[in-house]
């Protein structure tokens, strides 16, 4: 399977441009910090509604858009992981749930907020990624660009868990949302391509314990080059000859 990434946006713990990343890439820069994605191109109203982790995925995802209507794939594991859990503190205490609250919750709670700030009409997914988010997010837009897409949005994003879930699953250091403009053919010089190759020795970490998967495809972006595993077979291919 192979795909062309025409352009490519990730936010990481207050890291968002492409030259911040490159000083990260080098070492020069670090991730740290508290901050939250800028989406003050929204209206405050809409803004109010959005949590950090869905900050991210707007800041990332809504310039790659170029108010273009095209299919949006979300590829995350846990998705609104602190959301849910507050829900679940309050059904602890036998509290009523807020109706607003839950909605925001479910796992497709951002590609809907995203289709509806963006006004588009186009297909708008959100796919748990199970033990290997990337294999799951790719073969899904395969599928989406073979049915006839000329182009998507696919969007992997994860937010730390909370704490109580430690002992049984690894957390995401950070807030972090990767955005890629797929398409199926190559238009420019500065594309980059990929393709999901099979290898019997890929071997990769599932995300449990492998759960900052994100930097390894930001980090053979910024290359433009690579060979990441995304499964046990599987392994992804970044301008390979």
């Amino acid at each position: 399977m192979e795909f062309v990434v025409s352009n490519w946006r990730a936010w990481c713990s207050g890291i968002s441009d492409q030259s911040d990343w490159q000083d990260w890439r080098r070492g020069e820069k670090q991730l740290g910090g508290n901050s939250q994605a800028d989406v003050s191109f929204l209206p405050a109203m809409q803004r109010r509604r959005l949590s950090p982790l869905a900050k991210a995925v707007f800041h990332t995802a809504f310039p790659l858009l170029q108010q273009e209507d095209i299919p949006l794939l979300l590829c995350s594991v846990h998705g609104e992981a602190m959301r849910t859990y507050s829900l679940l503190q309050g059904v602890a205490a036998r509290e009523d749930l807020s109706p607003t609250a839950f909605g925001l919750s479910v796992h497709n709670a951002i590609a809907g907020q995203f289709s509806i700030a963006c006004k588009t009409r186009s297909p708008a997914l959100a796919l748990a990624g199970g033990d290997f988010p990337m294999q799951s997010g790719l073969i899904e837009a395969a599928g989406l660009l073979q049915e006839g897409e000329e182009e998507l949005l696919l969007v992997f994003c994860e937010e730390t868990l909370p704490e109580m879930y430690y002992p049984s699953a690894e957390s995401s250091t950070y807030i972090c949302a990767t955005a890629l403009r797929l398409s199926k053919h190559k238009s420019s010089d500065t594309d980059i391509k990929l393709s999901l190759t099979a290898s019997e020795c890929a071997g990769a970490e599932s995300v449990f314990t492998e759960p900052d998967y994100q930097l390894l495809l930001i980090r053979s972006l910024i290359d433009r080059e690579g060979r990441i595993p995304v499964s046990e077979r599987w392994e992804l291919q970044i301008n390979a000859s």
